[in-house]
């Protein structure tokens, strides 16, 4: 409907006459003025201060200009002025100073860019309107009025003519007649001026009517469309009406019985009560979600504090470790020499020839010394074969390998502890932390399944404890600890 009314708005401003425009030699310098401020400011970034003056002539505007935008400006005061724009109206104006001066050749190709400003700003322009015929002629010049004077006297003298004619005709003398040519000349001079206006009046009203005829014919289409749109609107509503009515009619003649609205009502009850339920229950499980990541972050806390307490105990460990290998290399290097000292001394008797009487007195080292000895050379190599070494597992995957292994408790990641004594078969339990117990009953199938057996694996609410019943054995294959028998667990 909008659209329609802008077609109809557009063809009646169509149809309405407009009064032409004249521009004048002020208005042609303003818009030369604007074209070149255009110009100027699109040719140059740095001629932003253009946007802030508003001159009306070439003169004012030159007067501001800085070195860069004068040197600009000759390519475009080279673009010439026509001469016949008092004839011009607004548009060609526009068209002149907005599209053809910016095409002249020796522009900066930057500047041209500002044709749309110069056409905005020139169509902004208000132009004086033509001025009549009649002002015109009264305008014209010396040598106009010198033809009306010839033509004044070419009419008095047919004048004289049709005087000198009756006069003659009734027997009276007359004047002197003037020249007949002259006189007929100018009279037919005057019947052609009169028929070549007549000619030039005639096909601008006939074009005039043309054209009228035309605006009426679009117009009355027009009218019928609008007739169309609007029956066929109210069809439309009246339709929708008639429907709203068959529906509410019907309602109301079928209402709902006694029993269906019995029905309706224990639904929407029942619906309520269960959504009121669902709403209970999600309230106490985000209430207990806030609790357990409440205790997640308690955890989480509290594991950052162990792992830095324990990679410091790990490094003391380390420390401890190495001065006692550099005590046993001393003490087997101690050990090492006393063995050789004992055996030279063994040798030495052993070739030393009988002891002279006097020296019969001195006391022999006694017989088991040697054995002592190299019992003594024995007993590190012994100890180290019994010696017990103890690893810290992690959990078991579904293949029973244990994911990781560390020398020292890793809380956090460490549940189990294997003893070996030759680091190819040994037994595992859980480790006897209250930490460890805390976090595998966290996740007690993921943490314990792997690698124990449990009556009740997921039942950890209200544990605190993991009891070993029996241990379970895993052997070193493949470059990790596998299970060979789970161990027997329980919680407590």
């Amino acid at each position: 409907m909008k659209r329609l009314i802008y077609i109809l708005t557009l063809f009646f401003l169509l149809g309405t006459p407009f009064t032409a425009s004249a521009v004048t030699d002020k208005e042609m310098e303003q818009a030369r003025t604007i074209a070149t401020k255009a110009y100027l400011r699109y040719a140059n970034d740095g001629s932003g201060y253009l946007d802030k003056l508003n001159p009306k002539t070439m003169a004012e505007l030159e007067k501001n200009l800085k070195p860069k935008e004068k040197e600009n400006l000759k390519a475009f005061k080279a673009i010439p002025v026509p001469s016949d724009y008092a004839s011009w109206n607004k548009q060609k104006l526009v068209e002149y100073w907005g599209v053809t001066a910016f095409s002249s050749k020796g522009l900066v190709e930057k500047g041209r860019l500002g044709r749309n400003r110069a056409k905005k700003h020139i169509n902004a322009m208000s132009v004086t309107p033509p001025q009549k015929e009649s002002a015109k002629n009264d305008k014209k010049p010396a040598a106009d009025k010198g033809d009306v004077k010839k033509n004044d006297k070419i009419k008095d003298g047919a004048a004289e003519k049709s005087a000198q004619e009756a006069s003659a005709s009734a027997g009276t003398p007359a004047a002197e007649p003037a020249p007949a040519d002259s006189t007929e000349s100018a009279l037919t001079s005057a019947q052609a001026i009169d028929n070549l206006n007549a000619l030039d009046s005639e096909p601008q009203i006939k074009k005039a009517n043309n054209h009228t005829w035309v605006y009426i014919l679009i117009l009355c289409v027009l009218v019928a469309v609008v007739v169309a749109l609007v029956v066929f609107a109210s069809n439309v509503m009246k339709k929708n009406e008639e429907a709203v009515t068959d529906a509410t009619r019907r309602v109301a003649q079928h209402p709902e019985s006694p029993a269906e609205s019995a029905d309706t009502n224990a639904l929407r009850e029942k619906f309520a009560a269960t959504l009121t339920s669902k709403n209970d229950e999600i309230r106490s499980l985000s209430k207990k979600l806030e609790d357990v990541n409440a205790q997640n972050f308690s955890l989480k806390s509290k594991l950052e504090a162990v792992t830095a307490e324990s990679a410091s105990l790990r490094c003391r460990v380390n420390e401890y470790l190495r001065k006692i290998a550099e005590m046993e290399a001393k003490m087997s290097a101690a050990e090492q020499a006393h063995a050789a000292a004992a055996a030279a001394v063994a040798q030495a008797q052993a070739t030393a020839p009988a002891p002279a009487p006097e020296i019969a007195e001195v006391p022999q080292p006694a017989p088991t010394q040697p054995a002592q000895v190299t019992q003594a050379v024995a007993h590190p190599q012994q100890k180290a074969a019994s010696t017990l070494r103890t690893i810290f597992l992690g959990r078991a995957n579904a293949k029973g390998i244990f994911v990781r292994a560390d020398r020292t408790l890793n809380l956090g990641n460490s549940i189990f502890r294997l003893d070996t004594s030759d680091g190819y078969a040994g037994s595992f339990r859980v480790a006897a932390d209250p930490t460890v117990w805390e976090m595998a009953m966290l996740t007690p199938r993921e943490s314990l399944a792997g690698a124990c057996v449990v009556a009740d694996l997921d039942i950890t609410d209200g544990m605190h404890k993991i009891v070993n019943d029996s241990a379970g054995t895993a052997i070193f294959e493949g470059g990790c600890w596998k299970v060979i028998r789970k161990a027997k667990i329980h919680f407590e």
